[in-house]
């Protein structure tokens, strides 16, 4: 698939550049490249998605060595998509789908970037029907630390959410609410508790994740 193949194929009839432009960096093609060479079998439980993923290192959270990390910062959803065949090639037991921030500060849609996601899952489920599928919902941020490209966009992320929450039924996948956990009470604002600059989450921040998360590695 193209790099900057639409997501959605012939269902939209719009661009990719319409949508926003996946430009992969030399840091994004160096960790495809070494997930390619990465075994991945049918016990394993995969963490894939950006930066929010790229940032934690699971297995030693969590505490079980089949969690595997495939999350790279700056990873959009066609960023995912252009790399899920590598990653659902050795079947996994499970894999948690945490992505679609960046595509916000690129400036497409609520709705289109929901949309994108949940298309994202259809496609992962068409290479591994029996792998179950986890989505994270997004996670608030605050844009006034200094990430202007997201600027005024921190409601569209509770938009997002609403459509993925209502679309996990009839799509075949486990949607974990997260948002509420994370938010400032009040406010679309990420809580000052736990993250250093607005967007990315600190100890304390994938601790509380970890805990959320536990429950559904287990089942």
């Amino acid at each position: 698939m193209s790099m900057k193949q639409n997501v959605l194929g012939n269902s939209d009839s719009r661009s990719i550049e319409e949508q926003g432009t996946f430009m992969p960096d030399d840091f994004y093609m160096r960790r495809v490249s070494h997930f390619a060479q990465l075994p991945i079998d049918n016990n394993d439980v995969i963490m894939l998605g950006d930066s929010l993923i790229n940032g934690c290192e699971w297995h030693e959270l969590i505490r079980n060595e089949h969690i595997k990390n495939r999350g790279i910062n700056g990873d959009t959803i066609v960023g995912v998509r252009y790399r899920a065949a590598t990653t659902m090639q050795g079947l996994p037991r499970k894999v948690f789908v945490m992505i679609g921030i960046n595509d916000v500060s690129h400036n497409i849609a609520a709705d289109d970037i929901a949309n994108n996601i949940v298309a994202l899952v259809d496609y992962l489920h068409t290479l591994s029907p029996a792998t179950r599928i986890y989505l994270h919902s997004l996670l608030p941020f605050d844009s006034s630390y200094y990430y202007t490209s997201l600027e005024g966009k921190e409601q569209d992320v509770v938009t997002i959410n609403r459509i993925l929450h209502d679309a996990a039924d009839s799509h075949n996948y486990t949607y974990i609410e997260l948002y509420k956990h994370f938010v400032r009470p009040q406010t679309y604002l990420l809580d000052a508790a736990y993250t250093t600059d607005g967007l990315h989450l600190n100890g304390q921040g994938y601790n509380l994740w970890a805990q959320l998360l536990q429950p559904y590695i287990n089942e």
